[in-house]
C-alpha cells in the first residue's frame, strides 16, 4: 500500500498576450503568483484582495507533448505494469487546451497527446516482460449532460436509453460501467484506432472562446489483467489506466452560449461543482460522509479522488488579462486537490479455471493420503467415490433388514456409508407414509361408493366381469381397472433413489489424434520447394507484366505531376509577394496625396500604371491557382489508380499461384518468404519510419476510411 497525496501539474497556454503584469511564474521553485490592482473607482474603502501565490508539484510554461508525457505519464504507467491503478486528469476553463493535452491533433505526429503516447509506452513495456502474460482492454466512456455513452459502440445518440449503462460497485468496492464495451487489443495499432473511433462520437460544439470545445467529459481506460508465465497460480492482477479529459468550465457572458449550448454549460458546471464538493469533503479530516453519488462524474471517479488509484491532477490556465478570474479558480481548485491523499493498493483477483485446477490436484492428494492412513490402520481399502446405484440398493437392503430386527448392528466402514443409511432411512419412512396415506385414501372411497351406490352394485359387477378383473391388490390387472383402484407400494420389491443424488454423465469424446497424412506432407514438400519472391517476379514478368507496367507509369506520372505541382506553387507564391509589395506601393502613393487630390479622386500616370500591373498580377495569381487545384484532383486520381491496380495486380498473383502450385499464397507458413504487399511493389518506405509513428498513421487511415463510409451513408439517406 502507498499513501500519497494527489499531484498537480500546471500546464500554460501558450499565447502572444500574455499577461506578464499580472501573473508571475517561476518553473525553477514551481511558484505561479497573481497580481490584479484595486480598481480606483470603488472608492477610498475597498477590501479587495489583490495578490494570490500558489505553489504545485510542478510548473510547465510552453513546453512540448513529449515533456509533458514525461513529466505526467511516464511513471504512471510503468507503475499501473506493477498492478497500481492509475488517473491522469485534466481541469481548466474551456479553450485552455485540456483535450490537446489528453489526445493532441491528428494534423502532426509529434503533436499528439498523453493518451496516444501512454498507450505506445505500454505496448513496448508488454513486449519486454516475457515472464507475464498481459492482456490489455480499451473502453472510452462520454458523460454529456449527466447521460452515459460509449464511444466504441457506434454513433448512438446520447438519449438512447437501449445501451442502459450504469456505475456499479463489485464486493471488493471497485466501480464499473455495466453493459460498457471493453475491446480486447492485441497490438498498438488497434489500439489506436479505438482513440480515432472515439474522437469521432464524441459531442463538441463552437463558441466564441473555442472553434472546437468539448460539451461532455470523457474518460478513456486501458484495463490490464497480468498473469505469471513462470508460476502456475491462480492470482491474477488488475489493474486501470484513467486518462480524463473534463468539459471546461466557463462563463457564459464570456461564451455567449445560447439554446442547447446554454443548457449543455449548465451541466457541465454543475458537475465541476459537485466535484470540487468531493475535494472540499476529502480535504477535511473529520467528515465522515463523501457526497460521491451526487453526479455520474464524481461517482465514476470515486477510485481515483481518495480511493486506491495514483492519480496527477494537470491543471491548465489561459495566462491573459481577460482570463485572469478563471485561472485564480482553477488554481484554487488544484491547490485543494493537493491536500487530498490516495491509498494506492495492488488489486488481485482469482482465476476460476486455475483455482478449480488446483482444488481437483488437493482432492485426489487427499484421497491418496486417506488411502495411505487405510493402510496402516489395518483397514481394508475405501474408497470415497459416490456409491453406484448398485451400492445404494445393497444399503437399501442393509437398512430394511435393521428395520425389520433380522440384524442387531450394523458395521461401518467409512463416514460415506453412514451418509448413505441415513439416506436410506429417509427413503423408506417416505415410502412407508405412502402407503399408508393411500391405504386410507382407498378404503374411504369405497366405503362412500358403497353408500351411494347400493341399488346398482349387481350391474356394476356384471360389467367388471365382463372387461375383466383386478388379480392381485398390488400387482398388475387385465382389463379396464376400477375407477377405485390405486397403484400400490411395495417396500419389499421397491428401490426408490432420487434422480438428484446421481448426476448425469456424458458421455467422453474420443480424442485421436490423427498423423499426419501424405496429402499433408506433400504439399509441405511443395511449399519448402516454392520460393515466394522468385514466384511473384516470374508473374510480374510475364502474366502480370501490363498490370505492372501500369503501376510503374502511373509512378512516375505522379512524380511529374507533384514536380509540376511544386513548380506552379513557387510561381503563385512569388506572384503573391509581387502583389503585397505593388499594394505597398500604391499605399505610399496615396498616402503623398493632399486632401484635395484625395477627395477630386485624382489619379496620375505612376499610379495607373501599378493599378494596371496589380490587376494583371491577380488574374495571374487566380489562373496558377486554379492549376495548382487541378494538379490536386490529377495526382489523387493517379494515387487511386496506383493502389487498384496493386491489388487488381495481388488478387491475379494469388490465382496464378493457386492455378499454377495447386496451394494458396497463405497456405505457406516458411518464414524466410515474404509474402508480397503494396510496400513490397514500389520502396519499402516503412523501414525508416518509427514502428509507434507507422502504428499511429495506420489507425489514422482505418478511421478515416470509417468517417468517409458514415458520411456516404448519410449522404445517400
Amino acid at each position: 500500500m502507498v499513501k500519497a497525496p494527489i499531484k498537480v501539474v500546471v500546464r500554460t497556454r501558450p499565447t502572444a498576450n500574455f499577461a506578464y503584469k499580472n501573473i508571475q511564474i517561476n518553473e525553477s521553485s514551481n511558484y505561479v503568483g497573481i497580481n490584479i490592482p484595486k480598481n480606483a473607482e470603488s472608492g477610498y474603502v475597498n477590501h479587495q484582495q489583490e495578490n494570490w501565490g500558489f505553489h504545485f508539484d510542478k510548473v510547465l510554461q510552453n513546453v512540448s507533448q513529449e515533456v509533458m508525457f514525461d513529466v505526467c505519464a511516464k511513471d504512471i504507467v510503468l507503475s499501473v505494469l506493477e498492478g497500481y491503478s492509475g488517473t491522469i486528469m485534466c481541469y481548466g476553463q474551456t479553450g485552455a487546451g485540456k483535450t490537446f493535452t489528453t489526445t493532441g491533433t491528428t494534423t502532426d505526429y509529434k503533436y499528439r497527446g498523453l493518451i496516444p503516447r501512454c498507450i505506445s509506452q505500454l505496448f513496448q513495456e508488454v513486449g519486454q516482460r516475457y515472464e507475464q502474460q498481459i492482456t490489455v482492454g480499451v473502453s472510452y466512456l462520454e458523460i454529456y449532460n449527466e447521460l452515459l455513452t460509449d464511444l466504441l459502440a457506434g454513433s448512438v445518440a446520447p438519449n438512447d436509453q437501449t445501451q442502459q449503462l450504469a456505475i456499479q460497485e463489485d464486493t471488493n468496492g471497485r466501480v464499473h460501467v455495466k453493459n460498457q464495451i471493453i475491446r480486447q487489443c492485441k497490438t498498438e495499432e488497434e489500439a489506436q484506432a479505438m482513440i480515432f473511433e472515439g474522437e469521432t462520437n464524441r459531442t463538441i460544439s463552437e463558441h466564441k472562446l473555442n472553434k472546437n470545445s468539448s460539451r461532455s467529459h470523457c474518460v478513456f481506460t486501458i484495463h490490464l489483467e497480468i498473469r505469471s508465465r513462470v508460476e502456475s497460480t491462480e492470482k491474477v492482477i488488475i489493474s486501470k489506466l484513467h486518462l480524463v479529459d473534463l468539459a471546461g468550465s466557463e462563463r457564459t457572458k464570456k461564451t455567449g452560449s445560447e439554446g442547447r449550448t446554454l443548457l449543455e454549460a449548465q451541466f457541465i458546471n454543475k458537475s465541476l461543482s459537485f466535484l470540487e464538493q468531493v475535494v472540499v469533503a476529502l480535504s477535511e479530516k473529520q467528515r465522515d460522509h463523501i457526497p460521491y453519488r451526487q453526479s455520474k462524474l464524481t461517482n465514476l471517479l470515486k477510485d481515483s479522488i481518495g480511493g486506491n488509484s495514483k492519480t496527477i491532477m494537470i491543471a491548465n490556465i489561459w495566462p491573459e488579462a481577460d482570463h485572469l478570474e478563471e485561472t485564480i479558480s482553477t488554481l484554487k481548485f488544484a491547490t485543494r486537490m493537493m491536500k487530498v491523499a490516495n491509498e494506492a493498493t495492488i488489486q488481485l483477483k482469482l482465476d476460476p479455471t486455475v483455482l478449480l485446477k488446483k482444488y481437483e490436484k488437493e482432492i485426489k492428494e487427499l484421497k491418496q493420503e486417506l488411502a495411505m492412513h487405510d493402510t496402516l490402520a489395518n483397514r481394508g481399502r475405501i474408497t470415497y467415490d459416490q456409491y453406484t446405484p448398485e451400492q445404494q440398493y445393497e444399503q437399501q437392503v442393509l437398512a430394511k433388514k435393521f428395520l425389520d430386527g433380522e440384524i442387531d448392528d450394523i458395521e461401518f466402514e467409512s463416514l460415506r456409508q453412514v451418509k448413505e443409511l441415513f439416506f436410506q432411512f429417509r427413503n423408506l419412512y417416505r415410502n412407508l407414509a405412502k402407503d399408508i396415506e393411500n391405504k386410507n385414501y382407498i378404503e374411504t372411497k369405497r366405503d362412500q361408493q358403497d353408500t351411494i351406490q347400493k341399488k346398482k352394485t349387481d350391474q356394476a359387477s356384471k360389467q367388471q366381469e365382463a372387461v375383466g378383473s383386478e388379480e392381485n391388490k398390488n400387482g398388475f390387472g387385465l382389463g379396464k381397472a376400477r375407477k377405485d383402484a390405486r397403484p400400490q407400494a411395495n417396500i419389499e420389491n421397491l428401490v426408490n433413489i432420487p434422480k438428484d443424488e446421481f448426476p448425469e454423465q456424458k458421455p467422453q469424446e474420443n480424442v485421436i489424434e490423427k498423423p499426419g497424412s501424405p496429402e499433408k506432407s506433400k504439399l509441405d514438400n511443395k511449399i519448402v520447394n516454392v520460393d515466394k519472391k522468385v514466384a511473384y517476379q516470374d508473374f510480374k514478368d510475364k502474366e502480370g507484366k501490363e498490370y505492372n507496367d501500369s503501376i510503374v507509369k502511373n509512378i512516375e506520372a505522379l512524380k511529374e505531376k507533384k514536380e509540376e505541382i511544386k513548380q506552379v506553387t513557387n510561381l503563385c507564391n512569388d506572384i503573391k509577394n509581387e502583389i503585397e509589395n505593388l499594394k505597398l506601393k500604391l499605399d505610399k502613393k496615396q498616402a503623398n496625396k493632399n486632401q484635395e487630390e484625395i477627395l477630386q479622386r485624382i489619379i496620375d500616370e505612376e499610379e495607373y500604371e501599378i493599378m494596371q500591373q496589380l490587376k494583371e498580377k491577380k488574374n495571374y495569381y487566380k489562373q496558377y491557382a486554379q492549376q495548382v487545384k487541378d494538379l490536386k484532383s490529377t495526382i489523387i486520381i493517379i494515387d487511386q489508380n496506383i493502389i487498384h491496380t496493386k491489388n487488381v495486380l495481388l488478387n491475379k498473383f494469388e490465382e496464378w499461384f493457386q492455378k499454377k502450385y495447386g496451394i494458396s499464397v497463405n497456405d505457406i507458413e516458411n518464414p524466410l518468404i515474404n509474402q508480397p504487399s503494396e510496400e513490397n511493389i514500389t520502396d519499402n518506405k516503412s523501414e525508416d519510419i518509427d514502428p509507434d509513428a507507422l502504428a499511429y498513421i495506420k489507425a489514422k487511415k482505418k478511421v478515416t476510411q470509417l468517417q468517409k463510409a458514415r458520411k456516404m451513408e448519410k449522404f445517400k439517406n
